[in-house]
């Protein structure tokens, strides 16, 4: 399981994050749920998935910087956080 398919599980809400910041990592039937997406490094480092929300069917884009902060949209939905690490 990878931090960013764990990052996709927190931001669609399959798994919750801790007021610490680090994230409990998704289960293998959790991880089957997100299914397939793409994800791309800039040359700033920071890291972009796109895919589909399967539950939802709604698109989703999340940008995670170098420093762990994830920002981005879940269909309609604004979804901005700070990750730690997975525990």
């Amino acid at each position: 399981m990878t931090m960013m398919t764990t990052i996709l599980g927190a931001a669609l809400g399959l798994t919750p994050i801790q007021s610490d910041g680090t994230v409990q990592p998704l289960s293998d039937r959790d991880a089957q749920i997100i299914g397939r997406y793409d994800e791309t490094v800039d040359d700033t480092g920071t890291t972009h998935l796109q895919g589909v929300n399967r539950r939802t069917g709604e698109f989703f884009h999340l940008t995670v910087n170098p420093f762990g902060r994830v920002e981005g949209s879940v269909g309609a939905w604004v979804v901005e956080f700070q990750v730690k690490s997975a525990v």
